[in-house]
């Protein structure tokens, strides 16, 4: 899409590239485990080297949350789980295919 000025605009999938690398883990994180409570998230990061704490995790999570790109779900409100939204999804498509471009696996 274009604006007024004739500029293009990114495309929606491209917000990844907006995203701290925290908050693209995290987006990964929720989702490699839809369901997982943000507990879950952190073990799943420190698993994989990351060096997170909970209170980080959880920011995280929550900025993803205010941008759209997850949503809290489960039977309460305590936001212990997580789901992507289709625009996270759409986030998530963005960061495989800037993946396959750089790999060339075009």
């Amino acid at each position: 899409m274009t604006d007024l000025d004739g500029v293009e605009d990114p495309p929606e999938w491209a917000a990844y590239q907006n995203l701290s690398p925290a908050a693209q883990t995290c987006l990964l994180l929720v989702g490699q485990h839809d369901g997982d409570g943000w507990r879950g998230l952190i073990a799943q990061a420190a698993q994989e080297g990351k060096d997170m704490s909970d209170r980080w995790v959880r920011e995280q999570l929550s900025e993803l949350e205010e941008s759209g790109f997850i949503e809290s779900e489960g039977p309460n409100t305590r936001r212990e789980t997580f789901a992507v939204t289709d625009e996270g999804r759409e986030v998530l498509a963005g960061m495989r295919n800037s993946l396959d471009r750089a790999l060339g696996d075009d």
